[in-house]
């Protein structure tokens, strides 16, 4: 009598055991066998169980099963679609060289003209002072001791312009003239400082490169690379 256990492989002929997955020698995959009746705990829970149909995804598009969703518009809003439109952001400190000529060229000549006026006042008193105390005349001083006249006078332009530029990034006449140094870094305001101070003192040079440049840059921003961009004003809201 044969086993009823008994399997075969159906590719090879290969004796299989009962709970074989697949063939050992070919490897060819194998259906569980099937079972005559199920057992006792097997038979409690398949009466238990309830069938679901398994989902199946759309295959075809929803129309006419999703109703279209209202959208209240006034008319108003239809007439008018422009008021909507997102208003532009406000515009970033436009630098003095980008503007209109007139607009970029009277303010860098009014402040390079006013601190060259203030340079000689400086340097006046700067040399006044020193004369008065030794009693002897600026002029006698300045070419008696020239050597050390010179070095002392350019100390003091430079802490003159530096001193503000550094701290506040505007030289004295900048804030009057609403003209301002766009630099966070204290030695590249200091870098400007110098020659902020070569450009005033040369101002008729500055004025003519401020005439042939087609941006109306001065002297210290031709050799500093920097500009001067004009200070924004509060706006009232």
């Amino acid at each position: 009598m044969a086993n009823p256990t008994r399997r075969l492989c159906p590719s090879c002929q290969t004796r299989l055991s009962p709970l074989a997955a697949e063939c050992p020698e070919c490897g060819l995959a194998l259906a569980p066998p099937r079972q005559g009746r199920p057992l006792l705990f097997q038979a409690s829970a398949l009466a238990q169980a309830s069938y679901e149909p398994p989902p199946r995804s759309l295959t075809a598009p929803a129309l006419g099963r999703v109703a279209p969703v209202a959208v209240e518009v006034s008319l108003d809003e239809l007439q008018r679609p422009g008021e909507l439109a997102p208003q532009a952001p406000a515009p970033t400190q436009p630098a003095l060289g980008h503007q209109e000529p007139a607009a970029s060229f009277w303010p860098l000549v009014k402040v390079e003209a006013a601190e060259a006026l203030l340079l000689l006042l400086v340097q006046a008193l700067a040399l006044a002072l020193p004369a008065w105390a030794l009693g002897v005349p600026p002029a006698r001083l300045l070419l008696g001791a020239w050597p050390l006249v010179l070095p002392y006078l350019l100390a003091i332009s430079w802490v003159f312009f530096m001193a503000p530029l550094v701290l506040a990034g505007q030289s004295p006449m900048m804030g009057l003239f609403g003209v301002t140094l766009p630099e966070n870094s204290a030695e590249r305001r200091m870098t400007f400082s110098l020659v902020h101070l070569l450009s005033v003192a040369c101002f008729p040079l500055s004025f003519l490169c401020m005439i042939l440049s087609p941006r109306h840059q001065t002297l210290a921003e031709l050799l500093s690379g920097q500009e001067l961009l004009s200070r924004p004003t509060a706006r009232m809201r």
